[in-house]
C-alpha cells in the first residue's frame, strides 16, 4: 500500500552549513493533511520557506528539528489558493499617507509613508496547496500577496491559481463631518 505522507528529503550537514546563520523563514505551515484529511502534527505548526519553480514547489523547513524538504511536483498539484488578508486603512487628517492617497497614489505605495503603525494594517495571506495525496496550508505576512501572485504566474501556475480576497476597510471614505 502506498503511503499518503510526502517524501521528505533531508539535507546533509556540512562544515559550511554550520557556519551559516539560522535561515529566516517567511512562511508558517499551519496545517498539513494527507488524502484521508488527517492532520500530521509533526509537520504542521512549523516555520518554513517556499521555493517556487516551473517544475514544482519545494517547502523547506525545520521539520523534526532538522532542515527538511517537502517536494510538490507540478503534475501532482491540483490547485493553489491565495487568500489576501483584510486590509484596514485608518489615517489621521494631514497624515503623509492620507495626503498621498487623496492624490491617487495606491495604498500599497503610500503605506510606506505612514506615521503610526495603526494607519495601515493587513492581516495574514493564506496559501492553500492541494495535491493528489495531501493538502498544505501556509500563512505569511499580508504584504507578500502581490509578490506571491507574480511569482506563481511567472512560474506557470496560472491554471491552478485561485485568488480570494477578504473585504478591505478604507476609513478615508467615511466622513465624520
Amino acid at each position: 500500500m502506498k503511503s499518503a505522507s510526502p517524501l521528505i528529503a533531508k539535507s546533509s550537514p556540512t562544515f559550511f552549513k554550520s557556519l551559516q546563520p539560522e535561515p529566516k523563514y517567511r512562511f508558517h505551515l499551519v496545517d498539513f493533511k494527507n488524502k484521508d484529511y488527517k492532520t500530521d502534527l509533526l509537520l504542521s505548526q512549523t516555520r518554513c520557506d517556499l521555493e517556487i519553480s516551473s517544475k514544482g514547489i519545494m517547502v523547506v523547513g525545520n521539520f523534526d528539528n532538522h532542515e527538511s524538504i517537502i517536494p510538490l511536483l507540478k503534475n501532482d498539484i491540483e490547485s493553489i489558493s491565495l487568500v489576501r488578508g483584510k486590509e484596514t486603512i485608518d489615517t489621521f487628517y494631514l497624515s503623509p499617507m492620507q495626503i498621498l492617497m487623496r492624490m491617487g497614489v495606491p495604498a500599497r505605495v503610500s503605506r510606506f509613508f505612514k506615521v503610526y503603525s495603526s494607519e495601515y494594517k493587513i492581516s495574514a495571506t493564506q496559501i492553500i496547496i492541494k495535491c493528489k495525496e495531501y493538502q498544505l496550508k501556509l500563512i505569511t505576512d499580508g504584504t507578500n500577496f502581490e509578490t506571491l501572485l507574480r511569482t506563481f504566474t511567472k512560474s506557470g501556475y496560472s491554471e491552478e491559481l485561485k485568488l480570494m480576497s477578504k473585504p478591505s476597510l478604507n476609513l478615508l471614505n467615511y466622513s465624520v463631518y
